[in-house]
C-alpha cells in the first residue's frame, strides 16, 4: 500500500528503527523491536501481518509498545494465540482491539472461520473490538456495547475502519479529497488478487456459471465506477459504494440496488 513519498508503512518502520531483518535467504527473519518478537519472513501471513502492524503505526497512529504479538488467549485451546492485540495501556493488561491475521489468497469459508476466531478470541480478551485481515479483505466488528451488540453477532456490528489512535469511531472509510481518507491506487498485484477473489465468491464454488459470475463481476465494477465519479458528489463527502457502521448486510444490498435502479441497463 503506497504512502508518503510512495513508501509503504512497513518500509517506514524499518526506516524509523520499529523493525529489522536478520539473516539472510531462507532463513531471514523479521524483528519488531518494541515487541522484542521476530518471525520467520517466508510465512506469506507474516508479509500480511507486518505491513499491517506498520498501517497500525502510520495511518492509525497506535504506538508499538502498545501493539503485541502471539498473545496468549485464556481459556481456549493451549495454544490458541492472538495474532495482534492493540492495548489500552503501557502494562498490557486492557485489551483494546484484537485481529486475526491471513494469507491474501484465503477462501471465503477460510475467512469466515478467521472471522469466528477473531470474534472468539476477543470474548475471552474481552476487548471491546476484533478484526480479521486478509490483504486487502477485511471485516470489523464492535462489541463495545453489550446489550446492543451481543457475543453473537456478526452483521448489525459492523465498523467500517479502525479507529486513530482510540478516538471516534468512523462512519464511513472513504471520502471523496479527503486527505488521507479518499480511494488511492493499489498495486497491481494486489488489484489481481482482489479481482480473482471477487470472482470467486460470485462463481460460488460452481453454483453459478463462469459466464454469469463475469457478468455480475462486470457490474459491480461499472456501477462502482459511476459512484466515484459523480459529479454531484461534494468534496469530503463520503462514496455511496461502501457500508456503513452498524449498516446491516441487507440495508447494504438495498443501497447499492438503488445505484443499479439509476441504470436499467445495469439491471
Amino acid at each position: 500500500m503506497s504512502t508518503e513519498n510512495n513508501r509503504t508503512y512497513l518500509e517506514q518502520a524499518i526506516e524509523k528503527g520499529h523493525a529489522e531483518f536478520t539473516s539472510e535467504g531462507k532463513n531471514e527473519r523479521i524483528r519488531y523491536i518494541a515487541a522484542n518478537h521476530s518471525e520467520r519472513w517466508s510465512d506469506p501471513e507474516e508479509k500480511i501481518r507486518a505491513e499491517f502492524w506498520a498501517e497500525l503505526i502510520y495511518k492509525y497512529e497506535y504506538d508499538p509498545k502498545r501493539i503485541k504479538f502471539e498473545v496468549k488467549v485464556p481459556r481456549r485451546t493451549p495454544n490458541d494465540l492472538a495474532d495482534l492485540v492493540i492495548y489500552n495501556d503501557d502494562e498490557g493488561k486492557d485489551p483494546y482491539f484484537v485481529f486475526e491475521l491471513k494469507r491474501s489468497d484465503i477462501s471465503d469459508a477460510e475467512f469466515t472461520q478467521a472471522i469466528e476466531q477473531a470474534c472468539g478470541n476477543r470474548a475471552n480478551l474481552d476487548a471491546p473490538f476484533c478484526g480479521s485481515i486478509a490483504g486487502l479483505t477485511r471485516r470489523l466488528l464492535r462489541f463495545d456495547d453489550r446489550k446492543k451488540y451481543p457475543p453473537g453477532e456478526r452483521d448489525r456490528n459492523h465498523l467500517t475502519d479502525i479507529p486513530i489512535c482510540y478516538g471516534k469511531l468512523p462512519e464511513w472509510r472513504f471520502y471523496k479529497n479527503k486527505t488521507g481518507q479518499d480511494l488511492s491506487a493499489v498495486p497491481r498485484k494486489e488489484l489481481c488478487s482482489a479481482i480473482r477473489k471477487c470472482h470467486q465468491t460470485l462463481w460460488e464454488g460452481g453454483r453459478r456459471s463462469p459466464i454469469a459470475a463475469f457478468g455480475e463481476f462486470c457490474k459491480i465494477v461499472f456501477v462502482k465506477y459511476r459512484d466515484e465519479k459523480n459529479q454531484d458528489r461534494l468534496d469530503g463527502e463520503p462514496y455511496a459504494f461502501q457500508r456503513h457502521t452498524e449498516e446491516s448486510s441487507d440495508q447494504l444490498a438495498n443501497r447499492i440496488l438503488k445505484l443499479y435502479a439509476t441504470d436499467t441497463n445495469l439491471i
